[in-house]
């Protein structure tokens, strides 16, 4: 059984409830989170975002890579985190010019205010040929986790709590980077459940009793945290699927973007070695492209 970096689901025996536990830690959370040096404000909040995207990516009944994005014209106009196929998280914030300075000395930011006026928007990839299923809601919330419950009830129409928590656990030879969250929705009403709306608002009561500690803690495993919530209810915990850090750019790709550049910008674009220099934005990896391999391409 996996004991870190994983998603599950779980259910209520006592009511209709269902929902998905997520930790994150040394192997899905850290290494992105280290790798940009954000702002502590800003890194807590990308790995809340990456911590939903894994949550919302582990409800789908096909497979297809969920992208959680808020983009606006705030102090970090631009955060992305995406959550595919295999458990693979990327994520990626953003800074506007000076916004380092004005953010070093913060440690937690409402959404609203770093990110400023704009939306919250998820979009399911599937592949293919297959199109593209977006929801967009106004970023309204003290919190990540406020504004995503706010997304599934005017998106979905379905009764949603969720909590997510990030924090450095301290204790090794260096802090580690945690995150944990939780999601949990109603199931409607039918001839069989008569009306469900008590069994929520008392399975609502135990899970707004969660702490940001237990999120995060590594000694406490999910499945005791999910006991520790809901053991007057009966809780159960199905097999958890791995989470891990795992960007998907590759050289293919970026060719094809490439591709859509004026071909008098591509050669102002070749460096004194001969390649055209492409860095991702995400895992910081640098891919050297020779400019035949994109002009050549296009023109055949």
């Amino acid at each position: 059984m996996l004991a870190d970096d994983l998603v599950a689901p779980f259910s209520l025996d006592n009511a209709p409830v269902r929902g998905r536990i997520a930790r994150l830690g040394v192997l899905a959370l850290d290494p992105i989170l280290r790798r940009h040096d954000y702002p502590r404000c800003v890194a807590m909040l990308l790995g809340e975002a990456l911590t939903l995207a894994a949550l919302v990516q582990s409800l789908l009944k096909a497979e297809g890579r969920l992208i959680v994005q808020a983009q606006s014209a705030g102090l970090v106009p631009l955060l992305v985190a995406e959550a595919g196929d295999g458990g693979a998280l990327r994520g990626y914030a953003r800074l506007a010019e000076g916004a380092a300075e004005t953010l070093a000395r913060e440690h937690r930011v409402a959404p609203a205010d770093l990110l400023g006026a704009g939306h919250l928007v998820m979009t399911l990839e599937r592949g293919g040929e297959q199109p593209a299923y977006q929801g967009v809601v106004p970023l309204e919330g003290a919190t990540l986790a406020q504004c995503a419950e706010n997304f599934f009830r005017v998106s979905e129409q379905t009764d949603t709590r969720i909590a997510l928590a990030v924090g450095e656990v301290f204790g090794g030879e260096a802090p580690l980077w945690r995150a944990g969250g939780i999601l949990m929705q109603r199931v409607a009403g039918d001839q069989a459940r008569g009306d469900t709306s008590e069994d929520w608002s008392r399975a609502s009561i135990l899970f707004g009793t969660v702490t940001d500690a237990e999120l995060v803690d590594p000694d406490l495993a999910a499945d005791r945290l999910l006991y520790r919530l809901f053991h007057e209810e009966g809780v159960r915990m199905g097999d958890a699927a791995a989470l891990r850090d795992l960007c998907t750019c590759d050289e293919e790709r970026l060719t094809k973007v490439m591709k859509q550049f004026p071909a008098e910008e591509l050669r102002e674009l070749v460096e004194p070695d001969g390649k055209l220099h492409a860095r991702c934005q995400f895992c910081s990896r640098e891919y050297l492209i020779a400019p035949e391999q994109v002009v050549g391409d296009r023109a055949s």
